[in-house]
């Protein structure tokens, strides 16, 4: 999951969920997350590719299974 700002609260809210109801409610197995704060201004353009994250997505993808 992709986020404008970094702050420690900015996920909060999406992980609760997922653990709750994807996890826990339905019974699918957690395989981790990457949450990818700082990836730009809610005003302009993403700016995910000046992170790390994408290579990180493409790594975690990889070891799914």
């Amino acid at each position: 999951m992709t986020s404008a700002d970094n702050f420690f609260w900015t996920f909060e809210q999406a992980v609760s969920y997922y653990q709750f109801a994807l996890v826990n409610y339905i019974g699918f197995h957690d395989k981790g997350m990457l949450l990818a704060g700082g990836c730009g201004d809610t005003n302009g353009r993403p700016q995910i590719e000046k992170t790390d994250y994408l290579k990180q997505a493409y790594e975690f993808g990889k070891r799914i299974y």
